[in-house]
């Protein structure tokens, strides 16, 4: 899901195509390693079955244009204002809704913080009432120290933006690329 709503977010820029997506949520994401291109068609795909994203046409070189419907807009923006309401937080869905969230301008990555921070203390609250077994009781260490490392990054991070609020956490990408791969040329004789 991280990657679907972190899409969302990118085209609250404007439209976009698959591998500029692709390209801008791995710079602004910069933990993320690779995003594979079947992932992304398969992502967007089913974003327009849902009814986020629509056609916008097509670049010069003929590479399909996706832009956020209202639902996809109004999606877009709680992911970039608020985390998550439960206290089942994730971490690789906490990287990326951070980074994307404030590598953007208008979102309020404060609040989006402060949310996580309550869902990952709700969680470690939960994890140390529910252990009826060694083997419970270790699974449940082990998620409670990544829970603790979380907060971790969440209070450094959170500092950081106290201390530097204009400063971005990601590189920001003034200007997306005009072009992907060109599409291949079929000889139809």
């Amino acid at each position: 899901m991280s990657v679907q709503n972190g899409f969302l977010a990118l085209l609250t820029l404007g439209p976009a195509y698959g591998s500029q997506l692709q390209s801008d949520f791995l710079a602004r994401a910069a933990h993320r390693r690779s995003l594979n291109a079947g992932q992304v068609y398969s992502t967007l795909d089913r974003m327009v079955d849902q009814g986020l994203v629509e056609s916008a046409g097509a670049t010069e070189d003929g590479l399909p244009l996706y832009s956020l419907t209202s639902p996809g807009a109004d999606r877009a923006r709680a992911w970039l204002t608020r985390g998550p309401r439960d206290a089942r937080p994730d971490w690789d869905e906490l990287q990326d809704r951070v980074l994307i969230a404030a590598s953007l301008p208008d979102t309020d990555v404060l609040a989006v913080l402060a949310d996580y921070r309550a869902s990952f203390t709700e969680a470690i609250r939960e994890l140390s009432h529910d252990a009826d077994s060694r083997a419970a009781l270790a699974a449940n260490r082990a998620a409670e120290l990544g829970a603790r490392a979380a907060l971790e990054w969440i209070d450094e991070v959170t500092a950081a933006l106290i201390a530097h609020p204009d400063a971005l956490l990601q590189h920001r990408l003034l200007e997306r690329p005009r072009r992907g791969r060109r599409p291949a040329v079929r000889d139809e004789t």
